[in-house]
């Protein structure tokens, strides 16, 4: 796609003031303003969750390869066509997590709840906790790390976008 990188620059420099807003000092601001600008700020972490749930769901579609089949093709210890249903089935465990989690992020700070850590804290358990499963349910490619899967994650990412 020849225009994708001037399309890509434009909407970086579009969004570039709406970045920069937080960093604003609020006597500056219209009034008002602060309070929405922080309540938003507050639902940006269930914006990019939604955001991850949104692109593994969006990989279980007809024809396409799970998020999570793609990662596997690129870790050398682990057998693709051997690990074809579970890489589906953990993509779609993956999008329902995040998608909850998202609803957690967006529903905590409208009530006024502050969910601190905990959402990270969970997601991180469970890709530890998704690596001793794999380790038990394929023991032919050796205990799964997650150094290895970050890798597979990177390597797989750097062929798709170069």
């Amino acid at each position: 796609m020849p225009g994708a990188g001037k399309a890509l620059g434009w909407r970086l420099w579009a969004t570039l003031p709406f970045l920069l807003l937080p960093f604003v000092p609020r006597d500056l601001w219209p009034d008002g303003v602060g309070a929405v600008l922080e309540r938003l700020w507050a639902l940006l972490p269930a914006f990019w969750t939604a955001g991850f749930a949104w692109a593994f769901a969006r990989t279980l579609r007809p024809g396409r390869e799970p998020l999570i089949a793609r990662y596997i093709r690129f870790d050398d210890r682990r057998d693709p066509a051997e690990c074809a249903g579970y890489a589906r089935g953990l993509t779609l465990f993956w999008a329902v997590v995040l998608a909850l989690f998202a609803a957690v992020e967006i529903a905590a700070p409208l009530a006024g709840i502050d969910p601190g850590l905990w959402p990270e804290s969970a997601m991180l358990a469970l890709f530890l906790g998704e690596h001793v499963v794999r380790s038990l349910l394929f023991p032919a490619g050796g205990i799964a790390w997650p150094t290895q899967t970050l890798g597979a994650i990177l390597r797989a990412e750097r062929a798709r976008h170069g």
